[in-house]
């Protein structure tokens, strides 16, 4: 138990190994974005295993939930960065659909072609009853927009399709409001 983790000034050996917890960004804003490429990350590293499993089904909720996460993430950066105030407390803390309207309606999407624009329109309005509030990835009772579990509503996923959406959303929607000189690798990508 004494391995779980390290306090950040223990300068010791740390036996058995581990990962930074840190961010590792230069500044608070680069760290903001750091978490969005770390969802992304995650996001590649389950459908991987998904796929290479044989099983990906038994991913497939923890898929639903990284993919709402990223793209909650993303927005709520974008939206942080454009000053628009969307509910960070209560049941819309979570809505995807209250975020990007924030998002819409705050410029966040301005500076993208109206084709991207709509894509990202689109995407969230697919992924919404798909995802909840990243509540169906999280419990087995979770329901979806409709108030429906997951499994009545959805029969499969497509992780793969959710991935390169995913990313290619967060993506798009970071890239006209972040200013950073060495921008997240994975996330611009």
């Amino acid at each position: 138990m004494e391995n779980l983790a390290y306090p950040a000034d223990d300068d010791g050996e740390h036996s058995g190994g581990g990962h930074c917890a840190g961010l590792g960004g230069a500044s608070r804003e680069a760290d903001r974005v750091a978490i969005v490429d770390q969802y992304a990350t995650a996001l590649r590293v389950l459908v991987d295993a998904a796929e290479a499993s044989g099983d990906g089904w038994s991913l497939s909720r923890p898929i639903l939930f990284t993919v709402h996460q990223l793209c909650e993430d993303a927005l709520d950066v974008a939206n942080h960065r454009r000053h628009v105030d969307v509910p960070s407390s209560g049941k819309n803390r979570h809505s995807l659909s209250v975020k990007m309207a924030g998002a819409i309606a705050g410029g966040v999407y301005d500076a993208l072609t109206e084709e991207e624009r709509q894509w990202c329109v689109r995407f969230v309005e697919e992924v919404v009853p798909l995802t909840g509030s990243g509540f169906p990835g999280r419990f087995a009772d979770g329901t979806i927009s409709d108030g429906r579990r997951l499994d009545d509503a959805w029969c499969c996923i497509n992780p793969s399709a959710l991935r390169d959406a995913a990313v290619m959303f967060a993506g798009l929607t970071l890239l006209a409001v972040t200013e950073l000189e060495e921008p997240a690798e994975a996330v611009t990508a």
